[in-house]
């Protein structure tokens, strides 16, 4: 390959990793990033009928990005916690039951007790999350729970 070739192949090389570049930086930078969810991707994007509604999910994301991000903030603040510190109650729990899974002879209520514990915080949470959702609701105004309703219909996000 020519010493020409080479350079035309380097800066075409380089305007094509700067487009790439540039996208990565422009899907982040714009904070839309926050809204992917990976685990609920789905190709058809009109409402679907799921039967009843069993979880907080499609209501919160049926809300506006605003408003769920003050939903989080509210939700944060009731539990008192810090993600740093839930990161080392779930390693104490996640050590715990592995030395249980270890243990000779197999520990049955004590494996029991664990889930249990984790259980009954996994239920505490969910009390405290559906309070603040009806918190934020109460302090919407008719306009904005109007609007969430027919988002809710709609099946957006």
């Amino acid at each position: 390959m020519s010493h020409r070739m080479l350079k035309i192949c380097l800066v075409v090389s380089l305007a094509v990793n700067l487009l790439v570049l540039g996208a990565v930086g422009g899907f982040f930078g714009s904070g839309r990033h926050k809204d992917v969810r990976l685990d609920s991707v789905s190709t058809r994007h009109e409402a679907r009928s799921r039967g009843p509604m069993t979880s907080l999910g499609p209501l919160v994301r049926a809300m506006e990005r605003k408003d769920r991000r003050d939903l989080g903030r509210m939700i944060q603040k009731a539990q008192g916690r810090d993600r740093h510190m839930d990161r080392e109650l779930r390693a104490q729990v996640t050590a715990a039951l592995a030395d249980l899974l270890r243990s000779e002879p197999f520990e049955r209520a004590a494996v029991m007790a664990v889930l249990d514990d984790e259980a009954t915080m996994i239920d505490e949470r969910q009390v405290i999350a559906r309070e603040a959702l009806l918190d934020k609701l109460a302090s919407m105004t008719p306009k904005a729970r109007e609007q969430l309703a027919q988002a809710l219909l709609q099946g957006r996000k």
